[in-house]
């Protein structure tokens, strides 16, 4: 019973504690946070993966990219029109004067590294000796066929080559040679023989030596024996007719792009000597060849003015 008593006395004690507590705001229990729902994702993500709306936006991505890595994007029309400046400044390095034939083994020889070796002035003030002969003869391969084999200087004779493989090319497809090197010996044989037909005329000697010595050489003072001159044509003999023909023409204009002049011009007889000759063209090198031909000057003068202005 006295249990019982006691054990009343501590519930009511304890009841009162609660209450008093309660009064307080000490007693409340305590309430669960629950975080509010997120439906959308966080703003930088959704500025970070931008969507994909198309192939071409994918490609474009990846020019970027690439772009970013390389440094330039480039386009198939920029690589051709690369291509073609690259290739057309190496065309125009590797042939200035514009060839059509592929001429570069001849380079060397059209414009060779010595550039004074094949300026030799010959004629009646300049004569060579009767025993004179070059000692590199090279045979040509433009002789026409009814002639016996001709010659030239080898660089002259390469140059030729060059030259006539052009003039081809270029729409002069029957010019042929039809004279080169001569020995002392055989210019004599043509004067010679050409003063005595002169004198069955009734020409003298002396009239008829004059008359030869202006449409042919007297020996010794021959270009010819210097294995540096040619004659080239597509008559039946050298004649001045030649001159209004296209073959002529061109081979006038272009010689010195292949080391050559035009001997004898038809303006320049009474420093020469001699007449006109449009089939007569000399081998002095591409060097000083262009600078007669834009000078228009004939080799005695060329010589002089070399001389006058060191």
């Amino acid at each position: 019973m006295k249990l019982i008593r006691h054990a009343a006395a501590a519930l009511a004690a304890l009841t009162f504690i609660c209450a008093a507590l309660t009064s307080c705001g000490l007693g409340e229990p305590e309430q669960t946070y629950v975080p509010p729902v997120i439906t959308s994702p966080p703003k930088e993500t959704a500025e970070t993966i931008p969507p994909i709306t198309d192939t071409e936006d994918v490609t474009s991505s990846a020019a970027t990219d690439t772009e970013k890595e390389t440094g330039a994007v480039t386009t198939e029309k920029e690589t051709e029109a690369e291509t073609t400046a690259r290739e057309t400044e190496t065309e125009k390095t590797e042939n200035p004067l514009g060839f059509k034939a592929d001429l570069s083994a001849y380079e060397k020889y059209m414009d060779p590294e010595d550039r004074d070796a094949y300026l030799i002035l010959v004629n009646p003030s300049h004569p060579v000796g009767k025993d004179y002969k070059p000692d590199d003869l090279d045979p040509l391969v433009d002789t026409r066929p009814d002639r016996s084999k001709r010659y030239m200087r080898l660089y002259a004779s390469k140059s030729l080559e060059a030259f006539l493989k052009e003039a081809r090319e270029n729409g002069c497809k029957n010019v042929t040679v039809t004279s080169a090197y001569r020995s002392y010996e055989s210019q004599k044989e043509i004067f010679d023989g050409d003063v005595a037909n002169l004198m069955k005329k009734g020409y003298s000697e002396e009239e008829a030596i004059a008359i030869e010595r202006k449409d042919t050489a007297y020996p010794g003072e021959s270009e010819h024996q210097t294995g540096l001159a040619v004659d080239m044509h597509n008559m039946s003999s050298a004649q001045q007719a030649f001159a209004k023909t296209f073959e002529a023409q061109w081979l006038a204009e272009n010689c010195w792009k292949f080391g050559f002049i035009l001997r004898y011009m038809p303006d320049k007889e009474d420093i020469t000597t001699y007449v006109y000759e449009p089939w007569h063209f000399r081998y002095v090198g591409r060097y000083h060849a262009q600078r007669i031909y834009e000078m228009h000057m004939c080799l005695e003068e060329y010589t002089e003015y070399l001389e006058n202005n060191g």
